[in-house]
């Protein structure tokens, strides 16, 4: 019985430890800067979303969603070569926010109610946000940054 409890105790310490490096293997991803490019297209494709909404230019929307598929598209492409269990966390995630973009389009055809999607869209937001969660710090894009091109800083 006691040799059961330290076999017990080595495996859930090994399970621990796997836990912890997690975080560590999702930080050396195999092509970084295609990842970091991934993200910063969902954050600018979201403020899209969010500046077609403001302006009341709901007929742009659903062109936004199509925008913003791509740029999922671009991030699974990036992560294609990364361990099966983090792409698959990735993907869960991914699809809910292509989903919670989805809904933004398509409520846009049926409403001009400029709150209501604004509310729909920090939904989308947020499950977006939970797909840069997996990713390192340094890979997140500021969402406030302006696209390139439009007042942001150059190196």
């Amino acid at each position: 019985m006691k040799r059961t409890t330290k076999i017990l105790a080595v495996l859930a310490s090994f399970g621990f430890v796997l836990t912890l490096a997690a975080p560590i293997l999702a930080a050396q991803l195999k092509s970084a800067g295609t990842v970091k490019t991934a993200l910063r297209l969902l954050v600018q494709v979201s403020n899209d979303f969010k500046r077609q909404i403001a302006n009341k230019n709901f007929a742009r929307v659903p062109h936004e969603y199509m925008e913003y598929t791509e740029a999922a598209d671009a991030l699974r492409s990036a992560i294609k070569d990364e361990p099966t269990d983090f792409k698959a966390k990735v993907e869960t995630r991914l699809k809910a926010a292509v989903a919670a973009a989805k809904t933004v389009s398509d409520m846009s055809g049926n409403t001009t109610d400029a709150d209501k999607l604004a509310a729909e869209h920090a939904k989308a937001v947020t499950a977006m946000n939970s797909v840069f969660d997996l990713f390192p710090a340094d890979l997140r894009p500021d969402p406030n940054a302006p696209p390139p091109g439009r007042g942001a800083k150059k190196n």
